[in-house]
């Protein structure tokens, strides 16, 4: 199984100059996929080409060492010309090749298209991809496995998208097959690690892509959150886990419910999450703090109510206040997300969001450039107001266009630079950060991520 580079062929507007700096995390759907083929007893090997910095004869080299029948790929849209290029290597060594990830429920045909591609996943993989491998050894029928995308006399067929019910089934990710001491993040403590404890989401942002299983909230028992965060302690010696669920307090009683067994287990070890500012409230957040959370991630994204409005957040300018006022007072770090170059965006609503980030006076922000993702109503937004073609990522997938897709607000890129040197560059802010500072650790963080913002540059 293979995480591949995007480095020359990625497609997102993403500053280039803080991504070489922000660190690697684990690919938690892969060791996901991994574990569940370990369980079905399937000799497995996971090949990480970002966190081992690999070149491309080296994953060659590494498949032919394993000798592996069956090769998975993962991607998404923006990445797909680096999983491309994966898929092509695999096969290059004589194997199966199956693609999976977000991508496949957009363009699965598009996909399979290419020659050196014989199996896609639609949907989540673990159940999937166990039936794919078992029909392929022993020669059984593939028609009926949910999930799957293949090709048969010259068609590509696709069945529906696979969604894994009871994710309390799954085993824990196959941490043992990853480079563990590779992963890190500028922002968290090492080693760290990354975890979820659900699935799916029951918000709909105008930015954001939804897959048929994002559409179902599925909860893991909190009593199996805990163990694996016991796991990645006692084995991995973890100091720091990111959970990477899409809203963690959405349900309040989860939240609780593993609170309160950590507090059972006396386990010590820090932890962030991302969420929303209209699904916390004082009490949760006190609680949060004492069982270990020691930062949540918050997507504002704009400082203009209009632009919020277009982005269906469902929020508004008083609610992040609040929000943002009760996690400080919890003494949990806040880390807010905004979107620069929205549809719509004047660089008067711009200025409102860069004032907004300011006021906030948050530990840390993000400020992106609007990407108008396949199937949202940013996408759609896209194409009314000329900015992209309607087949434009089709027309990526399939290599008959190279050009990035375009901003909707002229020099974008410079209000990005603007915003992050507005922010980050305060004598204030720059005092408070100084003021952190406990170890040699810490002073190299801080450099790495002042060079970032200082030889700022965005993807071109």
């Amino acid at each position: 199984m293979i995480r591949y580079h995007d480095k020359g062929n990625i497609n997102t507007r993403l500053p280039e100059s803080l991504n070489k700096k922000q660190g690697v995390l684990p690919p938690l759907g892969l060791a996901y996929i991994a574990s569940s083929l370990e369980k079905a007893d399937h000799r497995v090997k996971i090949i990480d080409a970002i966190a081992e910095n690999l070149t491309k004869n080296e994953v060659k080299e590494k498949i032919i060492e394993f000798n592996p029948r069956i090769v998975g790929v993962t991607c998404m849209t923006p990445t797909i010309r680096g999983a491309l290029e994966a898929c092509e290597i695999a096969k290059e060594c004589g194997t199966i090749v199956v693609i999976g990830g977000v991508h496949l429920e957009v363009y699965p045909k598009e996909t399979l298209s290419y020659n050196f591609i014989d199996y896609g996943i639609i949907g989540e993989g673990e159940e999937a991809i166990i039936e794919l491998v078992d029909a392929i050894e022993n020669h059984k029928p593939i028609d009926n496995i949910q999930g799957l995308a293949y090709k048969k006399n010259n068609e590509i067929l696709l069945n529906p998208a696979r969604i894994v019910n009871n994710i309390d089934d799954l085993p824990f990710p196959a941490r043992h097959l990853l480079p563990m001491e590779k992963y890190n993040s500028i922002i968290s403590l090492y080693p760290m690690t990354t975890m979820m404890t659900s699935r799916g989401c029951p918000f709909r942002c105008g930015f954001c892509f939804k897959r048929e299983s994002d559409k179902v909230l599925r909860l893991r028992d909190p009593v199996k959150v805990v163990d694996e965060m016991e796991q990645v302690v006692k084995q991995y010696k973890i100091k720091e886990i990111m959970f990477y669920d899409d809203t963690f307090t959405w349900n309040k009683n989860h939240v609780i419910g593993i609170c309160n067994e950590i507090f059972k287990r006396g386990i010590k070890v820090k932890w962030e999450a991302p969420t929303r500012v209209d699904v916390i409230d004082e009490p949760l957040l006190e609680l949060m703090k004492k069982a270990g959370c020691i930062r949540l991630r918050y997507g504002v994204e704009s400082g203009d109510p209009a632009i919020l409005k277009l982005m269906n957040k469902n929020i508004n300018i008083e609610m992040v206040k609040r929000a943002v006022k009760m996690t400080k007072k919890a003494g949990i770090e806040v880390f807010a997300y905004f979107i620069i170059g929205y549809a719509n965006e004047t660089p008067q609503t711009i200025q409102k969001t860069i004032n907004l980030a300011r006021e906030l006076n948050c530990d840390l922000v993000m400020f992106t450039v609007a990407t108008p993702c396949p199937q949202t109503p940013l996408y759609t937004l896209a194409f009314q107001k000329n900015i992209i073609d309607y087949d434009y990522w089709q027309q990526f997938t399939l290599g008959k266009i190279d050009h990035r897709f375009p901003y909707f607000v002229a020099d974008a890129d410079k209000w990005i630079k603007r915003a992050y040197r507005k922010f980050y560059f305060r004598p204030s802010y720059i005092l408070r950060q100084l003021l952190k500072i406990r170890s040699w650790d810490d002073i190299k963080k801080h450099w790495q991520a002042f060079k970032g913002l200082l030889f700022f540059s965005i993807h071109e």
